[in-house]
């Protein structure tokens, strides 16, 4: 694939879609974010991806750029060398067993590539962000739920069906709480932006007996504010967490001994104080030859990690190739 290529990149959220224009090199040309209400069903949620498509390439036309390829970025299982949603995680009604490819292909004339987010971001920092030049990386996504992505030896592990890289569904505690997922004492249980919240409600006293919480529009951005400000029960939940994180980053260094870890996700973008903690935890809870060399820092390539993923890993399928 020559570099001058260019493909259009699509993420695809419950309550916006974005979209971008991506050279085969990782540059971002322009993008879009497409807002909405949560969609109905999935049919809607399509008709949202089309549209943004269809934006983009308006604005691509007018920079005087062809895209030859869609490439989508989006939560949960798929079938990337079909091109089919399995689902189910995008929390959309009907969201499983979706030829998406097939489906935005025809709608738009252009071939159209689909894999998972978080392996989408991983690819992208390997390719130009933060994990280029290392070839055994760990990365893992810190928000409402936790994901990743295995590479080895300079190569994105993918596991059967492409089913590998559940990072936040490994068990820290098999007595634990069940997760969303049926797992006991889930790493994504235990250290996701939702258990921080929960966890801060609970040490200020804001979730009653019964479990009722009297403040349902707290963020976990809300909680590191409330943290850097010196609110003891937000610190106390902000270091919990961090050892969570930690805990579960220990356990990657001691199976896989990678290079770097790379972090991220909105937690990610806290403040130092919160990666000294998950460092901290890390490294004191991972065997010590399997730490010595590993490096745990934030994703370079942020917001438009999985855009720049995307549109990375549809020009590699047009030309052929796998990721």
């Amino acid at each position: 694939m020559y570099k001058y290529a260019t493909s259009i990149g699509v993420d695809v959220g419950q309550t916006m879609i974005r979209s971008a224009v991506i050279r085969y090199g990782g540059e971002v040309l322009t993008d879009l974010t497409l807002r909405h209400d949560p969609v109905k069903d999935s049919d809607e949620l399509i008709s949202h991806i089309i549209s943004a498509v269809s934006k983009t390439r308006q604005e691509a036309y007018r920079l005087k750029v062809n895209p030859l390829c869609v490439g989508i970025a989006a939560r949960g299982f798929v079938d990337y060398k079909k091109g089919i949603i399995l689902g189910p995680d995008q929390g959309v009604k009907g969201w499983e067993n979706i030829r998406l490819s097939k489906i935005v292909s025809t709608e738009t004339g252009l071939p159209a590539f689909i894999d998972n987010d978080a392996k989408l971001m991983a690819i992208a920092e390997h390719h130009n962000g933060a994990a280029k030049s290392y070839d055994n990386v760990v990365f893992v996504t810190l928000r409402s739920g936790i994901g990743g992505a295995i590479i080895i030896d300079g190569k994105l592990y993918r596991g059967y069906d492409n089913a590998g890289g559940e990072i936040g569904q490994m068990s820290l505690d098999v007595l634990g709480q069940f997760s969303d997922k049926g797992i006991r004492g889930s790493f994504e249980y235990f250290a996701s932006s939702v258990a921080l919240i929960r966890n801060y409600l609970a040490l200020s006293g804001q979730i009653n007996e019964k479990g009722d919480k009297s403040n349902d529009k707290l963020r976990a951005r809300d909680v590191f504010e409330l943290s850097y400000r010196g609110d003891k029960p937000a610190s106390k939940a902000v270091a919990d967490n961090a050892n969570y994180v930690g805990a579960g980053l220990a356990n990657l260094i001691s199976i896989f001994a990678p290079d770097i870890i790379i972090l991220g996700g909105g937690m990610a973008m806290a403040k130092d104080v919160y990666l000294d903690m998950i460092r901290e935890s890390a490294y004191s809870n991972s065997l010590g030859f399997c730490r010595k060399n590993v490096k745990i820092i934030r994703a370079k390539l942020g917001f438009h990690a999985s855009l720049q993923g995307a549109g990375i890993f549809a020009l590699t399928r047009l030309d052929g190739k796998h990721i």
